[in-house]
């Protein structure tokens, strides 16, 4: 390993290539990410992969946006699949509150340069013929969100800013943070030090632990997420046959959580509620834990289940392929 860089990125998740190829572009190559085990190891493995561009914050929109961009230019650029699925999103409206949030959000998007479109309920059911519900007052639609697979578009940043001059160590765990008299800092590793300007920390679950080592209490514990992917949905099938888009992402308030096509089944995300929401590793993330999941946990989430079933009654007329339940930060 080299012995200094300007900078050193520690964490190969999403995060640490994102920010790794995003100082490459801007001409920052002398720049090393260390990664304790294997890029994409933590939580970016089994992500779900959405990319929302619903934000009230201006500036958080406009980052979403340029999002968007890098991710549509980089298998073209690398080389490297993304998986990117410019599919849309479609949130539902079931309540005159949400829908004059979404009203109201119309302008921010103008700002953020968001393409955004209030839709009634039989334009929302025409790009998402599988919702059943009777409740809807309206919906939010953004043409241009999608999913990526998020370790591709991981390998495909790193790829892309190794490619400019920046490097990325493997199986190099970091065990301590110096500063040295000319105040820079010596970071230590198991395969040897390297020290550099500026240190950046991208740990994921780790956050707290690399923190520690620098003598800082961060306050962020990984929650535990979950979703279910489903058998194939005739529906879908027929679908693809006749050669018709992909369906937007839904979601419904009426289920709080979110649902995508993946393959030809249904992949199902719902959020726990407060009560039902389970931290992990609160007291640190065992040693043993790398690219691990969890077993499922269904009674957290029983509610969104049954809930997602009356109105998205396809959901239930097919098997459950898998469930993947894991830590985020």
């Amino acid at each position: 390993m080299q012995a200094h860089a300007r900078v050193v990125i520690v964490g190969g998740g999403c995060v640490g290539a994102g920010i790794l190829y995003g100082l490459a572009k801007r001409g920052w190559t002398d720049v090393a990410l260390l990664e304790r085990t294997q890029l994409t190891a933590g939580s970016t493995w089994h992500a779900a992969g959405l990319i929302p561009s619903y934000t009230r914050n201006i500036n958080v929109g406009r980052m979403i946006k340029k999002t968007i961009e890098i991710y549509e230019g980089l298998e073209a650029e690398t080389g490297q699949p993304v998986g990117w699925h410019k599919c849309g999103q479609l949130r539902i409206a079931n309540s005159r509150d949400r829908l004059d949030e979404f009203k109201s959000y119309m302008s921010v998007a103008d700002v953020q340069g968001m393409r955004a479109e209030l839709l009634t309920p039989a334009e929302a059911r025409q790009l998402a013929p599988l919702l059943d519900n009777d409740h809807m007052l309206g919906a939010l639609y953004h043409p241009d969100d999608g999913h990526i697979a998020p370790a591709d578009v991981t390998i495909a940043m790193a790829k892309g800013a190794r490619d400019l001059g920046s490097k990325v160590y493997l199986n190099t765990e970091v065990t301590g943070f110096k500063r040295t008299p000319s105040g820079e800092w010596l970071v230590q590793t198991n395969q040897g030090d390297i020290t550099c300007e500026h240190v950046i920390s991208a740990t994921g679950n780790y956050a707290r632990q690399t923190g520690a080592l620098l003598g800082l209490d961060i306050p962020a514990i990984p929650i535990l997420h979950q979703y279910w992917i489903t058998e194939a949905v005739p529906e879908i099938v027929e679908r693809k046959r006749q050669g018709r888009p992909e369906m937007p992402i839904l979601r419904d308030e009426g289920f709080e959580g979110y649902l995508r096509e993946e393959g030809d089944g249904l992949m199902f995300g719902p959020y726990e509620r407060t009560a039902n929401l389970k931290l992990f590793a609160e007291d640190g993330v065992p040693s043993w834990f790398g690219a691990d999941l969890v077993e499922e946990d269904f009674e957290a989430v029983s509610w969104n289940w049954e809930q997602a079933l009356q109105l998205v009654p396809a959901l239930g007329r097919v098997g459950i392929k898998a469930n993947v339940r894991g830590p985020f930060q």
